[in-house]
């Protein structure tokens, strides 16, 4: 069992990841954050993170057990590649960050987001950042 974190380097992923630090936690699971905006060549997608990010930080001292993941460098789709790796993990939930869009953004469809809430096979949180407003 594991909380699985789709984390970019945006003020949504960073609410995203403390929501997923705060899950963990709680339920006692591993976390796994997924950066959506690293890649690597490991088949497995095992990335280390630079030890001097803040994100990184709140992470290791929040003291739940984690691991962090990247994209492949072989592949553009970053919603398929999340999915599958949160499917291939046994990922219990999985917790993304959302931005605001316009009413044009919310009519049209493709979204990244919308893509993974609709594709994943267990429960997924969305969050969004403590500034956005509807």
């Amino acid at each position: 069992m594991s909380i699985f974190a789709g984390y970019a380097h945006t003020p949504e992923g960073e609410a995203a990841l403390d929501h997923a630090v705060g899950l963990a936690l709680k339920d006692g699971v591993e976390l796994i954050v997924f950066d959506l905006d690293e890649k690597t060549s490991d088949a497995d997608r095992v990335y280390t993170p630079h030890a001097d990010s803040p994100a990184v930080a709140r992470v290791r001292q929040s003291g739940v057990d984690h691991r962090w993941l990247a994209r492949s460098d072989r592949s553009d789709d970053a919603p398929d590649e999340l999915l599958d790796a949160a499917q291939a993990l046994d990922a219990t939930t999985i917790v993304i960050g959302l931005r605001s869009r316009s009413r044009v953004g919310k009519f049209l469809l493709g979204s990244n987001a919308q893509r993974i809430l609709l594709g994943a096979r267990v429960p997924v949180i969305a969050v969004k950042a403590a500034h956005d407003e509807f």
